[in-house]
């Protein structure tokens, strides 16, 4: 089995399986070479089994292979058109679904999805902030979005709030329930019986909402 190794000022070791379905096994600087076959060799059967379901996934999943994308809890056509601009473009439209122009280059065509989220989630992710922030009575500090493997939102305890622009691929009223639970931190800074009581308050429903992401967010491929 093939595997990638990184050594790091760590005190324990990892092993994941990347995007592009390498499997990288974190170490610490320390760790001997026989310590890292021995621990790869103990979950190679884990490992063999998560790579046949990221396999299946991206099959299904990944947008360049499926000529489909995953925006706001729709699946919608995607067309490549050649684009004599080196730049790029992604139009969208609930007609035809999503075109894309490009040079061809995959890396390219991520790219480009992916700032098409971004800049739809800078807008509106920040207005339905601040419809809650005014809602709730608290303010936030800057807004932050970026791509995050799993990870749907955070609040820091600057007021700043973070959203994985993948959350577009969910059913608005999904969405809600992210922003309402980072900007409820605002008045709550933990998960306790104080903040999940506040949260029933706003949205009677959030326990579904919260089970959504469980169960369909590793369908977010962007």
């Amino acid at each position: 089995m093939e595997y990638i190794i990184i050594k790091q000022k760590r005190k324990t070791a990892s092993i994941a399986i990347d995007k592009d379905l390498r499997v990288v096994v974190k170490v610490p600087k320390y760790m001997s070479q026989t310590a890292i076959k021995k621990l790869v060799a103990e979950h190679e059967t884990w490992i063999e089994t998560t790579l046949e379901k990221k396999k299946v996934l991206y099959e299904t999943q990944d947008f360049i292979k499926t000529g489909r994308l995953l925006y706001l809890g729709n699946y919608w056509p995607v067309t490549f058109e050649n684009g004599n601009n080196q730049q790029g473009k992604v139009v969208f439209n609930e007609t035809n679904g999503f075109k894309i122009q490009t040079t061809g280059d995959e890396k390219q065509i991520r790219g480009l999805v992916e700032l098409f989220f971004k800049e739809r989630a800078k807008i509106y992710l920040k207005e339905l902030s601040d419809e809650y922030a005014a809602r709730l009575g608290v303010q936030y500090h800057k807004i932050t979005i970026r791509k995050q493997a799993t990870r749907w939102g955070s609040c820091s305890r600057q007021g700043n709030l973070s959203y994985n622009l993948k959350i577009l691929c969910a059913p608005t009223d999904m969405i809600a329930y992210v922003v309402l639970h980072e900007v409820m931190h605002l008045r709550h800074f933990n998960h306790s019986q104080a903040f999940w009581k506040a949260m029933e308050e706003e949205m009677p429903d959030y326990k579904r909402r919260m089970n959504y992401f469980k169960q369909f967010g590793q369908n977010f491929m962007i």
